[in-house]
């Protein structure tokens, strides 16, 4: 048999037939025609927000205004002492009236947070008194003998100096809140000294008259 005959015997169904690989078309469905396509609905936005968002806004808001009042108040409560701090180390330490300045510095202070009638009549025990209740527990009991040597002509030495601005800086560093002394510790200090005055003086001894009658002069 020829080689010719037989490829074509081969390939020839393959061609005559060519629609057998391809497939039939089907007929659309009837009842499917009149479907449309689905529609996804749209995505939920972030606006407007929620009551919940709203009020949690509203509480951050609100904080935030108070923190920055109260840290204004802070800062204006604070002013004062802040002023003299700075006063207190431009003092010189080895003048003679370094103790004067000192207390002075420290009545201005304390009358820029309460009343000058409250104020500056303490003196003594009761200024000293006063100035401790707001010092810590290690440092009281020492302002006051130091305050008092203002009344002495010999200046401090250069440690009581040295230590008076130590508690003179401890009293401007506190952090609480000044409050005015009460009047009637004020004025039981006040009759005890008072008092122990006029008892000194009635039971100092009476000094004798000079009776004689002074020579006549020649």
């Amino acid at each position: 048999m020829d080689p010719a005959t037989v490829n074509s015997e081969i390939v020839t169904p393959v061609i005559a037939n060519p629609q057998a690989t391809v497939p039939m078309a089907t007929a659309p469905n009837p009842a499917l025609a009149d479907l449309q396509d689905i529609i996804h609905p749209d995505p939920i936005g972030a606006w407007p927000w929620a009551i919940g968002y709203w009020l949690v806004l509203a509480l951050v808001i609100a904080l935030i205004t108070l923190l920055v009042i109260w840290l204004r108040k802070r800062a204006r409560d604070f002013a004062p002492k802040k002023s003299a701090k700075q006063l207190l180390n431009q003092l010189d330490k080895q003048a003679p009236s370094y103790v004067s300045d000192v207390n002075s510095l420290l009545k201005r202070t304390a009358m820029s947070y309460l009343s000058r009638d409250a104020i500056a009549s303490l003196d003594g025990e009761a200024w000293a008194t006063w100035l401790d209740s707001y010092l810590p527990a290690p440092k009281r009991q020492r302002i006051g003998a130091l305050l008092a040597k203002r009344h002495q002509p010999t200046p401090l030495t250069l440690a009581e100096a040295n230590e008076l601005h130590e508690l003179a800086q401890a009293w401007l560093a506190s952090k609480a809140t000044l409050s005015a002394p009460l009047p009637n510790l004020v004025q039981a200090k006040g009759y005890i000294q008072a008092s122990g005055d006029a008892q000194a003086k009635s039971q100092a001894p009476i000094q004798p008259a000079d009776t004689k009658q002074p020579e006549a002069q020649c």
